[in-house]
């Protein structure tokens, strides 16, 4: 079954030289639909799904067979054609990279790999063979509104899972809570990501809460009660497994970077108020928390157009002791000028609501200032240019 939605990452394009591609992305983004919607567009194509019991075991307990099937196929391509082969989940069964990188040297432009993943961790942990450069990494995510004239509340409550979008409110919670349940099920304690899950749970409850605030690890381990150490592990899981991402805080110096703690922002608002326990509590526009829900959305979604557009910026945070703070900093290095973002779901926010840009301003006087908002038609605050969220983040990528 093909997507009914466009999806902004195009793979015959990016393809189409018979280059060779991880496609990371967590569960229920779509990366099957679109690596399928890719295959039944070439010639010769090859699909091996380990999510199946059969398929696992036959490759795990004789790793080589696979090349020697992969081998056997291309008899069957004519010269100068490319057989395409799609590998689902291959942090299943991280041994098969090795038959890959092979099979890539061995038969060079005649085989391309399309390697799914919803967990680069494992591949990581294990030593995996990554190809050094032989297979690009690109990155799927939930729907964007590029992709899709969302309705913000809808994404905002249930969040952009492709799958869970499209269905009724009350299913669409229902399956929300079972893809955290069976995220955690599935992916940490089938993998033995963790020695004690139980601990691990309540670290993702506490993940949820500080959704979007700066991590005191020492705080969550004497909530939790579990080592410091532990705390930052988990929260790494977190990451690697795709189902947060890390903002540290920023600064012209490195060694100032790494002494602020980090935010942590989940990837997808539906999922987040899964975690948190919400999905049935009412979301109040005037509210708290609509505003960390709005900020965590337009958090993803520049995350998500940096990575389709490839636009190469590390997204960061400012903080200072006095408690000045801007949402985002983008740059792309030193010499780059920064890019800073306050986010406010309102839609008219006034200078006093944006202290902490114009205090950002007068140590970093290079900078191009942002506020993402709801208002319905753009503005100027000083040097602050106040844009509606979605001709922002369009204007903050094509500039």
């Amino acid at each position: 079954m093909l997507s009914m939605y466009k999806r902004k990452l195009k793979l015959p394009g990016l393809l189409k030289q018979g280059k060779s591609a991880f496609l990371f992305g967590p569960r229920g983004v779509g990366k099957t639909v679109l690596a399928q919607d890719y295959l039944s567009r070439v010639q010769h194509a090859e699909s091996i799904d380990l999510l199946s019991l059969d398929v696992y075991r036959r490759y795990v307990a004789e790793p080589g067979l696979f090349r020697l099937e992969i081998e056997q196929r291309l008899r069957d391509v004519p010269a100068k054609e490319t057989l395409t082969v799609l590998i689902d989940e291959v942090q299943k069964l991280p041994g098969l990279l090795d038959e890959v990188h092979y099979l890539i040297e061995r038969h060079k432009g005649q085989v391309q790999f399309l390697l799914t993943g919803s967990s680069a961790r494992k591949l990581k942990r294990s030593g995996a063979n990554l190809l050094a450069g032989r297979a690009w990494t690109l990155r799927l995510h939930p729907l964007s509104s590029q992709e899709l004239a969302l309705d913000l509340r809808k994404a905002l409550t249930i969040g952009t899972l492709p799958g869970i979008y499209q269905e009724t409110q009350s299913s669409a919670k229902r399956s929300l809570k079972a893809y955290v349940e069976t995220y955690l099920r599935e992916e940490v304690m089938q993998e033995s990501l963790v020695r004690k899950i139980d601990h691990f749970i309540r670290l993702l409850d506490v993940a949820g809460q500080v959704n979007g605030e700066p991590v005191n690890f020492t705080a969550v381990a004497r909530d939790t009660g579990v080592s410091v150490r532990t705390v930052q592990e988990y929260f790494d899981i977190l990451v690697d497994t795709l189902l947060a991402f890390r903002i540290d805080g920023w600064s012209y110096s490195v060694r100032k970077q790494l002494r602020q703690s980090p935010k942590y922002y989940f990837f997808d608002c539906g999922v987040l108020n899964a975690v948190r326990g919400e999905l049935q509590t009412e979301l109040k526009s005037s509210s708290y928390r609509y505003g960390k829900l709005f900020e965590t959305f337009i958090v993803n979604e520049l995350i998500r157009t940096n990575d389709y557009n490839e636009s190469g910026y590390r997204f960061h945070y400012w903080r200072t002791n006095t408690g000045m703070e801007v949402d985002l900093v983008l740059t792309r290095g030193p010499n780059d000028s920064p890019r800073a973002v306050e986010i406010k779901s309102q839609a008219s926010p006034k200078e006093s609501d944006l202290k902490g840009l114009m205090a950002f301003a007068s140590e970093n006087h290079t900078a191009n200032l942002f506020c993402l908002c709801q208002t319905p038609r753009k503005y100027t605050l000083g040097s602050i240019r106040v844009l509606p969220w979605q001709k922002g983040i369009e204007i903050m990528f094509q500039e």
